[in-house]
């Protein structure tokens, strides 16, 4: 029943496919415009802009010292599995562990 009523989509999706029209927020507040940069040249067409206060924020927490690391890195965990809930969501727990130290 569920599939015949196209719950699988997202509200969104079902807005949009009503006739709602669609807008684009097109600047962003949160992330460190290092990071920002390739989801807006990849999925946006670089329509999205830092906000002023993304280029000031201060980014204090580095898992990494050093001037090569910058704003993100990448931690092999090896060791780590996702597990998943009953909501389908996924979690990895080792991984929670070693970013939160």
């Amino acid at each position: 029943i569920s599939e015949d009523a196209e719950f699988g989509r997202s509200l969104f999706e079902r807005l949009v496919s009503l006739g709602h029209k669609k807008h684009l927020l097109n600047v962003q507040y949160r992330m460190h415009p290092a990071i920002s940069l390739f989801p807006n040249s990849e999925f946006y067409n670089k329509q999205i802009s830092d906000a002023y206060s993304a280029h000031q924020r201060s980014y204090t927490k580095q898992l990494l010292q050093g001037n090569m690391y910058g704003p993100y890195s990448f931690i092999n965990i090896s060791c780590g599995r996702e597990e998943s809930d009953n909501k389908h969501s996924r979690h990895n727990m080792i991984e929670v562990a070693v970013i939160s130290e």
